[in-house]
């Protein structure tokens, strides 16, 4: 796929891997329509930062399946027409409390992640796979395959998807089932020639994280990683991104930008592992 006149759904696109992936779109020749959470001013000045004309910037929460169907239906208006070719969903959270062995505490934190991470990338995938196929003549539920591609749908997962370690014990099954759903959403997708495919980086210093634990991570990926044992860079998930829209024979895959990295919980030094995780997500 050329990315080039093509536009593009992203949200988080006003954070670090979401305005990474925006940036690298509107480079392509790309238009950038970017959903998040910030209040209207702000985020339109932020876009227009990434290009004055070809980013756009849409104020939504993603786990309301009304407000992201209308924003969608409002993005068609504000691109040249039938030039929606897929979806950047970058948007998440991460919960984090003190570690304690009462799993009941956690229960809250899980009912909120699972709203935004896992409800959300439904309500995303499916919100956007409609207003592409809504720029072609709907011929019903059974419509003959294509053969054209129409788009590209790309999800953020995360390594600590599988295994999922103890310290990620809400955030970590949420971004399995982002994986589930993207493969389940790919095969779907198949005959209206969308393609579906997930990213999982390892630790990325970005703002989702915080500053505050990215000394534990760093130790943790020198002692766990294969090779290279350290945090990634944005620019690195994005290019991974940027590389699925364009190959067309990418496809119900889950590229891992991870460095090798398992995050499990060793047992083998002289400190409770417990002890050196900043937080329980």
């Amino acid at each position: 796929m050329k990315l080039e006149g093509k536009a593009f759904i992203i949200t988080g696109g006003c954070g670090s891997i979401g305005g990474g992936a925006a940036k690298a779109i509107i480079a392509k020749g790309g238009i950038a329509v970017v959903f998040d959470v910030l209040p209207k001013d702000a985020g339109e000045a932020k876009v227009k930062t990434y290009h004055p004309e070809r980013a756009f910037y849409f104020k939504v929460d993603i786990s309301n399946v009304d407000l992201v169907s209308e924003a969608c239906s409002e993005a068609l208006k504000v691109i040249p027409k039938r030039s929606l070719a897929g979806g950047v969903h970058c948007a998440a959270v991460a919960t984090s409390r003190k570690w304690s062995n009462k799993l009941k505490d956690s229960v809250a934190d899980f009912q909120k992640t699972l709203n935004i991470n896992v409800n959300g990338t439904f309500i995303v995938d499916a919100c956007v796979a409609d207003a592409i196929n809504s720029q072609y003549p709907d011929e019903g539920p059974f419509a003959p395959r294509t053969d054209d591609e129409r788009g590209c749908i790309i999800n953020i997962a995360s390594a600590v998807a599988h295994p999922v370690p103890a310290r990620c014990l809400t955030y970590g099954p949420s971004k399995t089932a982002v994986i589930g759903i993207s493969q389940g959403m790919a095969d779907f997708l198949g005959p209206s020639g969308i393609r579906v495919c997930s990213v999982s980086p390892a630790v990325v210093a970005s703002g989702l994280m915080g500053p505050d634990r990215i000394p534990y991570f760093a130790s943790e990926l020198n002692a766990s990683a294969i090779f290279p044992r350290r945090l990634s860079q944005p620019e690195e998930v994005v290019h991974g991104i940027i590389y699925l829209l364009e190959n067309s024979m990418m496809n119900d895959f889950e590229l891992r930008v991870d460095g090798g990295w398992r995050g499990v919980t060793n047992w083998a030094g002289a400190k409770d592992p417990r002890e050196n995780a900043p937080s329980l997500e």
